[in-house]
């Protein structure tokens, strides 16, 4: 049910309500009304009573009719009573009128007089009424019993009443008797005037008065009901005109609101409440547009931080793959220039033997000079071979070095890229919570890496500075070897001078094994740094791509987000 008709049929309720209260109001009151006018009317025929009373009385007192003569005809006597005078006027005009007339009194001498329990009860409190002067009282009952609304004016005995019903001892002075009897035989009452025993009754049906009201009111509620259709109607009408035609409008426009068009502008045509309405309505869709402008603009901006996130996220994930490989690759070198280390170490510690035993043939004398210079030519060429193993050693050292600062840029751009994705991270807010601490764990893992090439940087310096001195005493070693062979063929006359070199041999050779025991435990150090350096780097090549994927699903929601907010027209 719309609220057009709920409001049409809450004003119905109330307007048959209200009509229907005022209808019954006013039936009572027309009935009240038409009750008082009868009231009224007997009130004037009672006033035109007292009136032919007052007039016969006033006929008494002026000599009009003479007491001694008419009180001969009882009859005459009768008709020229005050109060019977205007009892038989009313009483001759009482059916003209369409109306009942009684005189009730307490002890009547006309039985059609007699009263009944209520006329007693009104006599009683007529008499307890009546202050002996001034209007006499009056009593209205609405008798609907018997039909009839009947009208009391209570009797005051005058003068002329006491002739009749006054003291029975002056029978004698009116009626010329001594028994207390009035001309008609009845006994005097021994009443006075002023005193209240009866009253006027006037018995006004109640039938046609409550007929003519009923059909007023017919007639009226007809009136009423064609009125209250009337008004319902122009009210249904103006409200549909001024209110609901308004809402109307105002549920288009949030219709059209509702599926994402925030275009729409009220008219506001009255400064009322449903003005009032259409202006929170243009406020709100106002205010929802300049979120969803701003809101737009964010998602717009987020999007391209995305995709550049996304861009530096995958050149960062790509650099730290190639950063694992080249650290693998390293740690292959290394192992190789640690096991050549070793061999080198091995193969000075046989030239120390092979010097300690040429040492101990020169000693034995000349028959061994031969086998010296075999000898001699052995170590020869073991020194060569140390002199270009430790010179691969140095060069080796040199790629390593070369490697390392290709591992300090990558982590160094690492490094960079994280302050990049952390500070692009804190650009998208509450969306980039996850992404800064993605970003600040590759910063540390970079700064790590930076550290760690600075120690194999060191080791590698240590290393080629060993080298270098290795590659120079195997250089004057050879030449040593070199003067050997040559005085080997003077060993005949020239042994002590053969035992000399060849200890000096033995010595440098000792020399040189010692240097390459050193080199064999730096490379083996260097070879833990670079497997540690393997394990960073594949670290950050993990977080690198655990990153990538985070960007790139922060860039789908960020798309998402745009072609939600694209159903919105604004």
């Amino acid at each position: 049910m719309s609220l057009k008709l709920k409001l049409a049929m809450i004003i119905s309720v109330v307007m048959i309500i209200s009509f229907s209260i005022l209808f019954i109001f006013s039936a009572k009151e027309a009935r009240k009304a038409a009750i008082a006018s009868q009231v009224e009317r007997a009130r004037n025929i009672i006033v035109v009573a007292e009136g032919v009373r007052e007039f016969m009385a006033e006929k008494w007192k002026a000599g009009v009719y003479d007491f001694d003569e008419i009180k001969k005809d009882v009859n005459k006597f009768l008709y020229a009573v005050p109060v019977v005078s205007s009892i038989r006027i009313v009483r001759e005009k009482a059916e003209e009128l369409g109306i009942k007339f009684k005189v009730p009194k307490i002890s009547p001498r006309n039985p059609e007089n007699a009263p009944d329990e209520e006329e007693i009860k009104i006599l009683n409190e007529l008499k307890k009424m009546d202050k002996g002067t001034g209007n006499t009282p009056e009593k209205v009952i609405v008798d609907k019993k018997s039909g009839y609304i009947r009208y009391f004016k209570a009797v005051r005995l005058t003068k002329e009443c006491e002739w009749c019903h006054g003291n029975p001892a002056d029978s004698i002075k009116y009626w010329g008797n001594d028994k207390g009897l009035d001309p008609t035989g009845v006994k005097m009452e021994g009443w006075k005037a002023g005193e209240v025993h009866g009253a006027f009754e006037i018995f006004i049906p109640l039938k046609p008065i409550i007929a003519m009201v009923n059909k007023n009111l017919m007639r009226d509620f007809t009136v009423l009901i064609i009125i209250l259709f009337i008004v319902i109607g122009v009210l249904y009408w103006m409200n549909s005109k001024m209110i609901f035609s308004r809402f109307d409008k105002i549920n288009a426009a949030l219709t059209q609101i509702a599926g994402g068009d925030f275009t729409v502008k009220l008219n506001v045509e009255y400064d009322d409440e449903v003005g009032a309405v259409a202006k929170a309505v243009n406020k709100m869709v106002d205010d929802i547009k300049s979120v969803l402008e701003v809101v737009s603009e964010s998602v717009g901006s987020l999007a391209s931080a995305s995709a550049e996130l996304s861009s530096n996220s995958e050149a960062i994930a790509a650099g730290a793959q190639e950063q694992a490989e080249q650290a693998a690759t390293t740690a292959s070198a290394v192992e190789e220039v640690s096991a050549t280390v070793s061999e080198v170490a091995q193969n000075a510690a046989n030239v120390a033997n092979s010097a300690n035993e040429a040492r101990e043939s020169v000693i034995k004398g000349h028959a061994l000079v031969e086998e010296t210079k075999v000898m001699m030519d052995q170590i020869a060429h073991t020194v060569q071979q140390a002199a270009e193993t430790v010179k691969t050693l140095g060069d080796s050292s040199e790629q390593i070095g070369e490697i390392i600062q290709v591992i300090n840029d990558i982590a160094d751009q690492t490094n960079l890229l994280a302050l990049n994705a952390a500070i692009e991270a804190a650009r998208a807010g509450e969306h980039g919570r996850g992404f800064a601490v993605v970003a600040d764990e590759v910063r540390k893992l970079a700064e790590k890496t930076v550290k760690a090439t600075k120690d194999i940087t060191e080791m590698i310096q240590n290393i080629q500075a060993d080298t270098g001195g290795a590659v120079a005493s195997m250089a004057e070693g050879v030449e040593q070897v070199e003067l050997g062979k040559a005085k080997a063929e003077e060993a005949k006359e020239a042994l002590d001078v053969i035992k000399n070199n060849v200890e000096n041999v033995s010595l440098e050779v000792e020399n040189i094994a010692r240097a390459t025991d050193e080199q064999a435990k730096a490379t083996e150090m260097m070879a833990q740094s670079v497997e540690s350096i393997s394990k960073i780097t594949n670290e950050n090549s993990i977080a690198a791509q655990e990153m990538a994927k985070a960007v790139d699903m922060l860039s789908n929601l960020a798309n998402e987000l745009q072609i939600q907010i694209s159903k919105f027209k604004i």
